[in-house]
């Protein structure tokens, strides 16, 4: 994500691309040395421990509820903010999708786990579900320096 780097432009602009950028470099490290996976076996350990681990239905389906309250609201908060540039709209939405996604795997509520790591055409529902978050990321950025290039 080269937006950052960009010659003119505000400096606001490029802050929020850089921020981005690193954003979706901490992502990248999570997928290389499974940051993720490793959270949520820590909390898995603790709720076993503590012998709570059968009943931690109602606390996980209580924090999907609340990541899809935050994905809207901060999905509406980014339009509104941004609402005259929509390519970095785009990319900040799409980057707050994935961090809400990053949060959705390491709760693990097992209704929705259904859902995500349900086959489809040979990759899980899950891989396609990152893969559009990073077009948008991506399609944002491009919109940005597309309108950014021709003002």
């Amino acid at each position: 994500m080269a937006r950052w780097r960009g010659r003119g432009g505000n400096a606001g602009r490029r802050l929020v691309f850089a921020i981005l950028a690193g954003v979706q470099f901490v992502l990248l490290l999570d997928m290389a040395f499974n940051w993720r996976w490793s959270l949520h076996q820590f909390f898995m350990d603790e709720a076993m421990a503590y012998g709570v681990y059968g009943r931690r239905g109602l606390p996980q389906l209580i924090g999907v509820l609340t990541l899809a309250g935050m994905a809207v609201f901060s999905s509406a908060l980014m339009l509104m903010r941004f609402r005259d540039r929509v390519g970095t709209a785009l990319a900040v939405m799409g980057t707050l999708l994935s961090l809400d996604m990053w949060c959705l795997e390491v709760l693990s509520f097992h209704p929705v786990d259904h859902v995500l790591y349900s086959m489809i055409g040979g990759a899980m529902t899950v891989s396609y579900i990152w893969i559009a978050l990073s077009m948008i990321t991506c399609l944002g950025a491009w919109l940005d320096h597309r309108g950014y290039a021709q003002c």
